[in-house]
């Protein structure tokens, strides 16, 4: 097991080329990464099974997965962490996550999962949310909480593991002040650098245990600095994310680095040996992931020669319907945009402008019987254009502590409502660790 040993040591850029001498018999794995099972926004109770239809949506894809690698006759599911909503799933979500695995293990696949930010508890000595794999000691299982390298005899031959599971900020900031390193009087871009520091030793220990003659994937829950995040191409947001290069994780003694953490399907290799991918999520969380295909990676792993293919899954539809009224009759022309649009099975939301004079008019009943045919209407919200003035929300006051204070903005924001836990508990996070700061 790599140790967690705090080092001011750089890795260095590797850029290799794919090298056929290496190449030997191929391992068929798959990649996958952020179920985040548990997720209910947009979904009404399912009858049969007594699920949020999210919860069933997402499962529905999770089969999907596994009927793939069952008929693909794979060797190793890679499970590139976040497997719940939250680090304290319920039972039912646990006994839905269990029978897939069941289903793999049945099969001859072997799995490794790797724990990320949102399997992690919030005190370091509680279990994680897939924590009962190890003490049950799974034949077949293999659970990554700290950086280890596994190395495990599949029906297809030896495959090596090298895991890098998430770290919190608090727990970087743990390791610093373990090593008597001071941090208190540092910037956030030099706390930063330091964090980034270790994150870099934990990849360099892994890499040196690799026998190269054996295939070798990194898998990792963390961001990269060259990915991108959302349908707007945004990348990561420098000072709210411990990020890499991609030359950290992209070494010759790899040949596939399979990443989690970030939604988006995309290859960050740029041409280089090995691919460095993010398989993105299963299903579709939010309006934000409206527009990028959900699924998994399909890896015919081969020492030097690794090739995948990314599958689409079966992730439901989100629509987003964009009106812009000009007329004198704002909800004939909402209703007819509404109608011609192809809402079958999808979570719809109606964003329609109307003049300010004709706002009155507008009537909400009417546009969601035109949205009928949607699976589910998350919201039609109504802005006004014209206006000259814009006054102060009076529910925010100076006397508000941060977190509250934002958690009322986001009330005002029809756009963030379907994020409101996610940003107020990021939100959180980051005000607790300006306090243990000091700040």
């Amino acid at each position: 097991m790599a140790t967690e040993k705090l080092s001011t040591s750089t890795q260095s850029t590797v850029e290799v080329s794919a090298d056929p001498k290496l190449k030997t018999d191929t391992i068929k794995v798959i990649h996958f990464a952020d179920l985040h099972l548990g997720m209910e926004n947009y979904g009404r109770v399912d009858s049969k099974t007594g699920l949020s239809q999210r919860v069933v949506d997402f499962l529905k894809s999770l089969n999907f997965m596994v009927d793939t690698a069952i008929e693909q006759d794979v060797a190793l599911v890679v499970f590139a962490g976040d497997a719940f909503r939250n680090q304290k799933p319920n039972p039912t979500l646990q006994r839905e996550f269990a029978r897939i695995i069941r289903r793999l293990i049945k099969a001859d696949i072997k799995v490794v999962l790797l724990v990320g930010n949102h399997d992690l508890p919030n005190m370091q000595a509680q279990a994680h949310s897939m924590a009962v794999y190890d003490a049950l000691e799974i034949d077949g299982v293999y659970v990554a909480r700290s950086p280890e390298l596994f190395t495990i005899s599949t029906k297809q031959g030896l495959v090596q593991v090298a895991a890098l599971p998430h770290f919190s900020r608090s727990r970087l900031i743990a390791s610093l002040k373990d090593q008597d390193i001071e941090y208190k009087d540092k910037t956030l871009t030099e706390l930063n650098d330091l964090m980034t520091k270790t994150v870099e030793t934990f990849v360099d220990d892994l890499a040196r245990q690799v026998d190269q003659s054996i295939p070798a994937i990194l898998t990792a829950h963390l961001s990269v600095s060259t990915a991108t995040v959302g349908c707007e191409d945004r990348s990561i947001l420098a000072g709210h994310e411990i990020t890499v290069l991609p030359s950290t994780l992209q070494r010759p003694e790899f040949d596939y680095v399979a990443l989690g953490h970030i939604h988006k399907f995309q290859d960050l290799s740029q041409g280089m040996y090995p691919h460095l991918i993010y398989s993105g999520s299963i299903d579709r969380v939010d309006f934000g992931e409206e527009k990028e295909d959900k699924g998994f990676c399909l890896v015919n792993l081969t020492r030097g020669a690794t090739t995948y293919e990314f599958i689409k899954a079966p992730a439901r539809r989100f629509v987003t319907i964009d009106i812009e009224c000009k007329t004198d009759e704002p909800t004939t022309e909402a209703c007819a945009a509404c109608e011609k649009a192809d809402l079958d099975g999808a979570v719809v939301r109606a964003r329609i402008k109307v003049p300010i004079k004709f706002k009155e008019q507008i009537r909400k009943d009417e546009i969601l019987a035109a949205l009928s045919s949607a699976y589910f209407v998350a919201y039609i919200n109504i802005e006004t254009t014209g206006e000259e003035v814009r006054t102060r929300n009076p529910n925010l006051t100076e006397t508000q502590t941060p977190a509250a204070a934002l958690a009322e903005y986001i009330k005002t924001r029809d756009d963030l409502l379907e994020r409101k836990e996610e940003l107020i508990e990021y939100g959180q996070k980051l005000i607790d660790e300006l306090q243990m700061r000091g700040l």
